[in-house]
């Protein structure tokens, strides 16, 4: 290690330059997995980040530690190779080598790395984590990438060498959120518009329900193979090339398609299809701001989410259905990938409290663990940040 103990190993940040950054988590208010579908969402950058200070150390090595989770590594950037062991700096070297087959000219650094973003909890710890990583990288050594290249950079380290087999949403909100705006986006194309969303009186509310996952692990992948059997099938069937993603699949085309491919391969379209369309609802809402409409589009998400794309969990319902009960609650649904994780909902701020009151000692009494709450606002995306310390 670049030094012995923690605290020696952060006074030595004390006396560089540093190069900081400010990552921010997102959040997915209506659009779950349609990103590798080439559908819509709408979601934004949220004002709970990773920071990244660090410098360069003159060595061909990377030297991370990790405040938040308190474990440090050092890897030689000739050798960058897949752990187990140490999960999380796996996403750093999955960046780090696409730079480097992209033929950018890299060496050692030093980097500290702290956060009060939660981990596994659906917020896009691991895109944050890439995407301040890729733009600590950029102003470090100076390179000129469009933001939407560092994007894609970003989604390939988590594809090819995480081996999460996710769509361009995380790393797109956390490189282009907007303070106060959130983003409408078409996959398909990459075009987007930014929705202004003023929260006013009002918060969004993650509840995390502490069933952590591990997306390599889990069903995540299983649904994006299922996705490309269903578009294989339908094209077969309607004879048409031009099918590429079931985001071409309109809701005339699914109803025509029940009993003609399998049973789950079509709940599977069905969400995607019909989720897509809740998106340019809730499009349609937030420009009229009518958060009351959007709210219960958010409910029939999360039973979308449910039935037909099963990646729910008893957990995540029992969140979503508590909260359907309360006062002052819009609309809540799981987020993420689902298999765990946390839910978002939009809530009054003056009923913040109660519904955490609530719902905190009901979940603690069914599941005999307390969920953590974290209320947020929109952000803008990852950007070079000036503080005092770290």
């Amino acid at each position: 290690m670049f030094v012995e103990d923690n605290q020696n190993r952060e006074n030595a940040f004390e006396k560089k330059d540093l190069i900081n950054i400010l990552s921010p988590g997102r959040v997915n208010i209506i659009g779950e997995h349609t990103d590798y579908n080439l559908g819509l969402s709408i979601n934004s950058a949220i004002n709970k980040y990773i920071f990244i200070a660090g410098y360069k150390n003159e060595t061909d090595h990377v030297k991370v530690f990790s405040r938040y989770l308190n474990d440090s590594n050092d890897f030689a950037l000739r050798d960058i190779k897949f752990d187990k062991k140490t999960h999380w700096v796996n996403y750093i070297k999955g960046v780090l080598k696409e730079y480097i087959q992209q033929g950018f000219k890299i060496s050692g650094f030093n980097i500290i790395i702290d956060s009060n973003l939660p981990v596994g909890a659906g917020v896009s710890s691991s895109a944050s984590l890439e995407v301040g990583v890729a733009k600590f990288i950029e102003e470090l050594f100076n390179l000129k990438i469009d933001k939407i290249d560092t994007v894609k950079l970003c989604n390939s380290a988590e594809n090819n060498f995480v081996g999460v087999n996710c769509g361009l949403m995380d790393q797109f909100s956390v490189t282009f959120g907007k303070e106060s705006h959130v983003i409408y986006l078409n996959f398909k194309d990459l075009s987007y518009e930014y929705i202004p969303f003023d929260l006013e009186d009002n918060l969004i509310l993650i509840i995390n329900s502490k069933e952590e996952r591990n997306l390599a692990d889990t069903g995540y992948n299983k649904r994006r193979e299922e996705c490309n059997e269903a578009v294989r099938l339908i094209s077969g069937i309607i004879k048409d090339k031009s099918i590429d993603s079931l985001s071409d699949v309109n809701l005339d085309l699914l109803y025509k398609l029940e009993n003609k491919i399998p049973a789950k391969l079509y709940k599977r379209v069905k969400h995607v299809v019909t989720e897509n369309n809740r998106v340019l609802l809730s499009k349609e809402y937030l420009l009229k701001g009518d958060i009351e409409k959007l709210g219960k589009v958010l409910f029939e998400s999360h039973d979308s989410l449910r039935y037909d794309y099963e990646v729910s969990t008893e957990k995540l319902d029992y969140l979503v259905y508590e909260m359907k009960k309360i006062k002052g609650v819009y609309g809540a649904r799981l987020m993420g990938a689902g298999f765990g994780g946390s839910i978002i909902s939009i809530v009054k701020k003056i009923a913040i409290d109660n519904i955490t009151n609530i719902i905190g000692e009901k979940f603690l009494k069914k599941f005999n663990i307390s969920p953590d709450f974290v209320d947020c606002l929109f952000s803008d995306g990852t950007k070079r940040f000036k503080f005092n310390n770290i």
